[in-house]
C-alpha cells in the first residue's frame, strides 16, 4: 500500500482515506463455498444475529469519530467482527441463504471468515492470514488514543485544533514492529485552517497497543534521528 505524502491538505487526506480504505475492504478471494465446518472447527459464539450494527468510517475525526478518548477507556473483544453481507452458496445443489462475516482475531491476530446459515448456525470458518483487514471506527479511536498518550509524541499531539486521520493498513514482514500478527495502522495528523501544516505520521500496532513508529518516513516532520525509512 502506497505511503500519503505531505503537505496535507484535509480534502486530499480525506480522498487517499476513502481510496485506500476501498481497496482494503474487498473480500479474500473464495474458489467456491466451503464445505460444512466441522465441529471442532465451527465458531464456538451464536450467529450475526446475536451481533450489533457494525461501525467503519473512512478514518477521520469529526461526528461520528473522536480523538479525544483514553485508551484505557477503550476494550476490543477477542474477535472483532468488521464487515458482515448476505450471500446465497450452492450446498451439494441446492442454494444455500448464508451469512458472511470477516473478523480479526485479537487472541491469534489473524483475520478471519464465518459463516453462519440465515438461521445463525455456524457452517464454516476459515483462518485469513496475511490479510490486513480494515479498522472499525473503535480500533480508529484507539490508534488516536495510542498516539496521543505515547511519551515522544503527547506534547506534540497536545496542541489545539489538530485532525486526526487514520485507517491505511501497514504491514511489512521486514519489519519487525509491523510484522506477521501485527495489526498496525497510520495515524496523521495535521493542523491548520485545511490541515495543511503537518504534524506527525505515526504507525500504531493495535495488537501491542503501542506505537510502533513515532516518526514514520522521510515525510514526517519529527526529528530525523528518529524518522522510519
Amino acid at each position: 500500500m502506497s505511503e500519503p505524502n505531505f503537505p496535507f491538505c484535509r480534502v486530499a487526506a480525506i480522498s487517499l482515506a476513502a481510496a485506500l480504505l476501498a481497496a482494503c475492504s474487498s473480500a479474500p478471494p473464495r474458489a467456491a463455498a466451503p464445505a460444512a465446518a466441522s465441529a471442532a472447527a465451527a465458531p464456538d459464539k451464536a450467529g450475526p444475529g446475536k451481533l450489533g450494527t457494525l461501525s467503519g468510517t473512512a478514518g477521520v475525526t469529526g461526528p461520528q469519530l473522536s480523538s479525544a478518548r483514553a485508551s484505557a477507556d477503550i476494550r476490543l473483544p477477542d474477535v472483532l467482527v468488521i464487515r458482515r453481507y448476505d450471500d446465497v452458496f450452492s450446498d451439494h445443489g441446492k442454494a444455500l441463504p448464508v451469512t458472511v462475516e470477516y473478523a480479526w482475531d485479537y487472541g491469534r491476530g489473524l483475520g478471519i471468515e464465518r459463516v453462519y446459515t440465515r438461521d445463525g448456525q455456524p457452517y464454516s470458518q476459515r483462518d485469513l492470514p496475511g490479510q490486513t483487514m480494515n479498522f472499525t471506527d473503535t480500533e480508529i479511536e484507539l490508534a488516536f488514543a495510542l498516539a496521543r498518550e505515547d511519551s515522544g509524541l503527547h506534547a506534540l499531539l497536545s496542541q489545539p485544533d489538530l485532525r486526526f486521520y487514520g485507517g491505511f493498513a501497514y504491514r511489512d514482514l521486514n519489519d519487525p514492529g509491523c510484522g506477521e500478527a501485527s495489526r498496525c495502522v497510520h495515524v496523521i495528523v495535521s493542523a491548520g485552517a485545511d490541515g495543511e501544516r503537518a504534524v506527525a505520521h505515526s504507525i500504531v500496532d493495535l495488537m501491542k497497543r503501542k506505537v510502533v513508529h513515532p516518526f514514520f518516513g522521510p515525510d514526517n516532520p519529527g526529528p530525523l534521528s528518529q524518522a522510519h525509512p
